[in-house]
């Protein structure tokens, strides 16, 4: 995950330093390689964090992908509303409180079926 964070950094900056703004895709190429640099920090956040239970060593990795997929998409969404000057508190709030509820669906434990 780090180095998947350190490339999509550099090529963020190295966008930003060296393509001219008004090529088509060098806004794209920075939103996309941001949105990720921001998801694989989170995962690896996420990851390094240890448990509170002694007798397992790491975490469960598909969880920290999870929310690192989830930081991708809403750091892509928000960026993208800034470009297209559609990013309003009330706009940002729907994308972030969507993600939230799909997080809390998804890590809900399924409770036992009653007899």
């Amino acid at each position: 995950m780090a180095l998947v964070a350190i490339a999509s950094a550099l090529i963020a900056a190295g966008s930003i330093v060296s393509v001219d703004p008004d090529v088509p895709l060098a806004i794209g190429v920075v939103i996309a390689a941001a949105a990720v640099c921001a998801g694989a920090v989170a995962s690896a956040v996420l990851l390094s964090i240890p448990l509170g239970e002694p007798r397992r060593r790491q975490r469960p990795a598909a969880p920290a992908l999870r929310r690192g997929i989830e930081v991708t998409a809403i750091v892509g969404l928000l960026l993208l509303l800034r470009v297209v000057d559609g990013l309003t508190v009330i706009t940002g709030g729907f994308v972030v409180a969507g993600f939230l509820v799909a997080e809390a669906i998804l890590s809900a434990r399924p409770s036992r079926a009653s007899r």
